[in-house]
């Protein structure tokens, strides 16, 4: 069984001479009818006390994870990052944004502009408006529809009707699934209100006051999850799953004068499943087929597919139960996760 232990990060990160770079592609379009592919809005500002970190993980195949070109850069494709590596440093990161594509606005006049391409974007034709949608303050995309969170707590879902478990709720004819309406199971959980969406592929998450997690989604399509629900469900990481332990845990050859040693291995293995805790998630991150959760105590956990290294797991094709990942003692801080379509981010202080 491959490791699932990390390599602590030493190299050297690149300085902020570059502070936005920019690609364009959109499946099918040419690059002038192109969007943004991994954007990142990184935000200076004054009187800052500390200095900020960003690594990054996964597919790099426009060179989207480089801050800085190389000097002997030619033609060739730039390969993908296999584990959680530095590539900024400056004062201040801040809302990282990648995307393959450009699909959602929301304007100052609390209204949502669907568009169907970034052409339409630029041509300001939209393939749909919905008003009245004040105190919104999240909106995100997954590969079938829009979620927004209001500041209320409130989350609301859209989109296409044939995959109505991206939506957490039922369709009806007062509330079908190509307008935005409420997600009632998300309201007047025991933590708190939700303060944070993430989404992507077929899956998505929420996070309450609390630092609780609920997931819900498509699980015909989404495997990043096990037994994932059509409705908001609470999804649990324990501190100790640092290592993905679920194959061959047991391997019985029928002798009978093993019961005894059988039977106190069970009762050990029940004892430590009721002394595990559960982590307090702090933020939360899904890419087309992973998953990023940041605990209260700093550590990151990862779930998914890694076959462009988005897992930062060096040398595994995949992780499907949570699996810890630990950039090293001297890499400061991490304070908040990201995810592309197939890379992952994550914000990092110097401590």
């Amino acid at each position: 069984m491959a490791s699932s232990q990390p390599q602590a990060v030493t190299q050297r990160c690149p300085q902020p001479s570059l502070v936005m770079k920019l690609k364009l592609s959109v499946p099918g379009g040419s690059a002038e009818d192109s969007a943004l592919s991994a954007g990142f809005s990184l935000k200076k500002e004054k009187a800052l006390q500390a200095a900020m970190v960003l690594y990054a993980t996964g597919f790099n195949a426009w060179g989207q994870l480089h801050f800085e070109r190389p000097r002997d850069e030619d033609d060739r494709e730039p390969e993908d990052i296999s584990t959680f590596t530095c590539v900024l440093q400056d004062d201040d990161i801040d809302e990282i944004r990648p995307f393959l594509s450009y699909t959602r606005v929301h304007d100052g006049d609390h209204t949502f502009y669907q568009y169907p391409s970034i052409r339409h974007l630029l041509a300001n034709n939209p393939s749909h408006t919905f008003p009245n949608f004040p105190g919104i303050t999240q909106l995100v995309a997954f590969e079938v529809g829009f979620a927004a969170l209001s500041s209320s707590g409130r989350v609301w879902t859209w989109g296409d009707e044939r995959y109505t478990a991206c939506l957490g709720r039922e369709p009806s004819d007062d509330s079908p699934a190509d307008t935005p309406n409420p997600v009632t199971d998300l309201d007047d959980l025991p933590t708190g209100p939700i303060v944070k969406l993430a989404a992507g592929g077929y899956l998505l998450a929420a996070l309450t006051a609390g630092h609780d997690l609920y997931c819900w989604g498509d699980a015909g399509r989404s495997r990043v999850l096990a037994d994932l629900s059509d409705t908001p469900s609470p999804v649990v990481i324990y501190n100790d799953n640092n290592n993905d332990n679920n194959s061959n845990d047991n391997d019985d050859t029928g002798n009978n004068d093993d019961n005894d040693d059988n039977q106190q291995q069970e009762e050990e293995e029940e004892q430590e499943q009721q002394e595990r805790e559960e982590e307090d998630v702090i933020d939360v991150a899904i890419g087309e087929a992973h998953m990023l959760a940041l605990t209260a105590a700093g550590r990151v956990y990862v779930v998914g597919d890694n076959g462009n290294g988005q897992l930062g797991l060096p040398g595994r094709a995949s992780a499907w139960s949570w699996t810890r990942v630990d950039l090293g003692a001297e890499s400061g801080q991490v304070i908040g996760v990201a995810a592309g379509p197939r890379n992952s981010f994550l914000v990092v202080r110097n401590t």
